[in-house]
């Protein structure tokens, strides 16, 4: 926090442009220069002595009929004036405010002269109020709901309302369910206009702007800065409106903490920037009478003086710089560099002069020729710099107009083929450097001919003109599309590490440019032929390229139009599918066409089932049900995984919350976890926001997360484990042992449960005994004290040895197969003790029946005849 900027005087914080008017002056002539100049309050002057003020606030006790150009503000004003010495401390300043009760108060000097006004939006402006408002949100403020009124309502009865409950604003409603706001600020403007007898529903701003209560105080501060506001609506999570925020509000609730501060940190001032502001000496009347804009800063860069030169250049009044830094004329065009770059010449040279494009007051954008000069004093000492400048921008905009015209089409204002030749072989020099490839795409419109013909070519140049903007919208910013003439189009593509991009690049084109285009009357419809040719692969020579794409075009229209090709078949058929299978993926979860399948993981020694692991499946409406490996590797590789990740969660929650209002008792119900879900920004809020709209409790949901995960990326994995283990949740490592195992990491991780790869099972079955790994992983997981449960158990070898060595769960084929949530073998615990009891009695009698079976749910079978019985 800029503890030093707290312990100000209130004298530098106000200027010498108090609103000022006559006891005699008209209510109506008093709001009037108010609402012009948008100012809270006018101080009312009687022989250059304040005698009272009148304020937007009183402004409400107009709606009695009071003949506001007949009565004086002499007789609706309030009296006395507070006021406070120039002398008082920010700090003793805000005191006086809260403990007063008053949003205005007249600063005076030592003869007792009025200074200016100090309001409460100067304690939320100040900078030292920063570190507060940073720290804490707009819900923290609890703002009391908000006044709402029917549009209806008049004007007066509005004012009533507001003068009795002294509220700054009131929100209105309008039947379309929009809100607006009347505010003080705007009575005064209705007294100026006499309009005080209309309904608000007329005078109120629409709609309301509004900010989320989750958003900070420092934001909502600069958000009613750049709007010139000082109210705006506040949203709960759900977009509904809770309250209005104002500045005040802000005010009332940093003041305690910011008085606080002020007592302990208003002690580091530095003023020497107040007090060498005005010390340099210039020649006046050369600077003034200069057709040359003069700016003159400090060390820093904070401005002092302007002439009349500089406010007709750039639109600033010196009043609107004075005191401000000097890049607020930045016009973002030239890159942090130029300025460090800028700076240190001027430093050590003392002068800088060259071109520069900064911006207007209006937002204009102009070029500049600029001349910087350090200004010493009498020790040779550098104080101040004084920058001259003119504007070059109507003899630059003539030289690039010439320019563009040589380089550009004249319709669509795309780079033309000279233009396209220089910026392809730029980029085939880059690649050349950086190792990567170049796309060039040659695209032709498909009877686009027919269009000109029966259509007109006023039609024609409109399409192309609508074809040319979704091109430019259809690629990155730092590609090329140009237009050869015609209706043919290239694009140079960069930066090209697979070749699967430019495949998904061109199929997005072959839709964006098939969309319907409405010129006038007409719907026109256009598709591209497009061909496709690579840097370095299909050629070194930019001609050479456009021609290959050329010939692909025309091989993409021989195979019927509204495609694209790679020359010489550059792309493989694997990564077409691939492209294919994530447009599909989307298509599937806007259809709804993922399902869960459940498989039962059991107690070893019980029997009892001790949870369900939900498995994705793809119910592909042509190609029948579809396992994950089969799509789950496209969809993490597109980012989709998401998306379904999260499709997968709630789904898995909502069947649990079925099964336990049913009376099922199934343990937990454990989901897979992928790397890009987790790290994806709002997943704990998701996962927070699932188990609130399912009822399931925490304590019964389980993430399984792959091991490679869970051992890598420590610092952030181990965070969101720890907040996922404080919330209940039950953390367990998929496929262990197949990837960086451990120990000593996993036992500083909340995890609770390890599954044992299915690989390390296949050791133990008919002819083999090996299980060397798996005994050491259930020992060091003991030691641990995390449960361990066995994947991929198949047969019965496999699960006397798991018992054996002491597992504690199993799943698996033999034990129970994936299937949907309806066919899920639904037991009490009593009942699914008995039939691994039995089971293990006849162990002797079943063993060389099992140990030679050929089919892995033969004991699945078993236990569900069991069952039944």
């Amino acid at each position: 926090m800029a503890h030093h900027t707290l312990d100000i005087e209130i004298g530098r914080l106000v200027s010498g442009s108090m609103l000022e008017c006559s006891p005699h002056t008209s209510i109506h002539d008093a709001a009037h220069c108010m609402a012009e100049q948008r100012r809270s309050a006018i101080v009312v002057m009687d022989r250059q002595r304040a005698v009272g003020i009148w304020t937007e606030h009183d402004a409400l006790a107009l709606a009695d009929d009071t003949d506001v150009h007949a009565t004086p503000v002499e007789a609706v004003m309030s009296q006395p004036v507070m006021s406070l010495p120039q002398h008082t401390r920010l700090g003793d300043a805000a005191l006086h405010f809260r403990n007063s009760g008053i949003r205005h108060c007249l600063v005076v000097d030592d003869q007792g002269h009025s200074l200016g006004i100090l309001t409460q939006t100067d304690f939320v402006m100040n900078q030292g109020a920063e570190y507060f408002l940073r720290m804490k949100s707009i819900e923290s403020i609890k703002a009391a709901a908000p006044v709402l009124v029917d549009h209806a309502l008049c004007v007066k009865e509005a004012m009533r309302l507001m003068r009795a409950q002294r509220l700054s604003a009131v929100v209105v409603a309008y039947p379309d369910g929009v809100h607006g706001i009347l505010t003080e600020r705007d009575i005064v403007g209705l007294v100026a206009n006499g309009a005080t007898n209309g309904t608000v529903g007329c005078h109120a701003s629409r709609p309301l702007r509004c900010l989320r209560q989750s958003q900070s105080l420092y934001a909502a501060r600069q958000y009613l800065i750049e709007h010139r506001m000082r109210h705006v609506g506040i949203l709960d999570g759900h977009d509904v409106l809770i309250g209005v925020l104002g500045l005040a509000d802000i005010l009332n609730d940093i003041e305690h903490e910011y008085v606080q501060e002020l007592q302990i940190a208003l002690r580091e001032r530095d003023d020497a920037l107040f007090e060498s502001r005005y010390n340099l000496r210039l020649a006046d009347r050369v600077v003034e009478s200069s057709l040359d804009g003069v700016m003159v800063t400090d060390l820093h860069g904070t401005i002092e003086r302007v002439n009349p030169a500089f406010t007709r250049l750039t639109g600033y009044a010196k009043s609107d710089v004075v005191g401000r830094n000097a890049n607020l004329l930045s016009s973002g065009r030239q890159p942090p560099g130029f300025y460090r770059d800028l700076w240190q010449h001027l430093q050590e040279a003392g002068h800088w002069q060259g071109e520069i494009w900064n911006r207007k007051k209006s937002g204009e954008l102009y070029l500049e020729y600029l001349s910087i000069s350090g200004i010493c004093d009498e020790t040779g000492r550098c104080t101040h710099y004084a920058a001259i400048f003119s504007d070059i921008t109507g003899r630059r905009l003539a030289e690039e107009r010439l320019s563009y015209l040589a380089t550009h089409d004249a319709l669509t204002g795309l780079p033309n083929r000279t233009l396209f030749s220089e910026r392809l072989g730029h980029a085939m020099a880059r690649a050349q450097r950086s190792g990567k490839r170049v796309a060039v795409m040659f695209l032709d419109l498909d009877r686009f001919k027919l269009i000109n013909d029966t259509l007109g070519h006023g039609i024609g140049d409109e399409t192309l003109k609508v074809i040319a903007e979704r091109l430019k919208h259809g690629v990155r910013e730092t590609d090329t599309v140009a237009r050869l003439g015609g209706d043919e189009f290239t694009i140079v593509a960069e930066d090209i590490e697979d070749i699967r991009h430019v495949g998904k690049i061109a199929q997005s084109l072959l839709e964006v440019i098939g969309r319907p285009i409405g010129v006038g009357a007409q719907s026109v419809f256009v598709t591209p032929s497009i061909g496709i040719s690579m840097f370095p692969d299909d050629g070194t020579d930019p001609k050479q390229l456009l021609m290959q794409a050329d010939r692909a075009m025309y091989e993409a229209k021989e195979v019927g139009k509204n495609n694209f090709q790679f020359f010489a078949a550059t792309m493989t058929s694997s990564a077409k599918e691939r492209i294919v299978l994530e447009g599909e993926l989307r298509q599937a979860l806007l259809a709804g066409e993922f399902r869960l399948h459940y498989q039962p993981e059991y107690d070893l020694r019980t029997g009892a089932m001790t949870g369900v692991e939900a498995l994705v499946r793809w119910q592909h409406p042509q190609r029948g049900l579809i396992g994950p490996d089969q799509f789950i590797p496209a969809a993490e590789e597109s980012a989709l995984i998401v998306p379904i990740g999260g499709w997968v969660l709630r789904e898995a929650c909502r069947q649990a919350r079925a099964w336990l209002d049913e009376g099922f008792e199934f343990g937990r119900i454990a989901v897979n976890l992928s790397g890009k879900q987790c790290r994806h920004d709002g997943f704990l809020h998701e996962v927070a926001r699932v188990l609130s709209d399912t009822g399931l409790p925490a304590q019964r949901l389980q993430f399984e997360l792959v091991e490679s995960m869970a051992m890598t990326g420590r610092e952030e994995t181990a965070a969101l484990l720890g907040e996922l283990a404080r919330r209940g949740i039950s953390l367990a490592i998929d496929d262990f042992g197949t990837g960086y195992s451990a120990f000593a990491y996993l036992q500083s991780l909340p995890v609770d449960t390890l599954k044992i790869d299915r690989s390390f099972l296949a050791q133990i079955g008919p002819g083999t005994t090996d299980g060397a790994i798996v005994r050491a992983i259930v020992a060091m997981a003991k030691a641990l004290g995390i449960t361990v449960v066995a994947e991929g158990v198949e047969y019965d070898a496999q699960w006397r040895f798991l018992r054996e060595i002491g597992c504690d769960r199993a799943q698996g084929y033999l034990l129970g197969r994936p299937v949907p949530a309806e066919q899920l073998i639904r037991t009490t615990h009593d009942a699914r003790y008995a039939p691994c009891a039995a089971l293990a009695s006849e162990r002797g009698r079943l063993a060389g029946e099992l140990e030679t079976a050929t089919e892995p749910a033969s004991l699945h079978v078993s236990l569900q005849a069991s069952h039944q019985a």
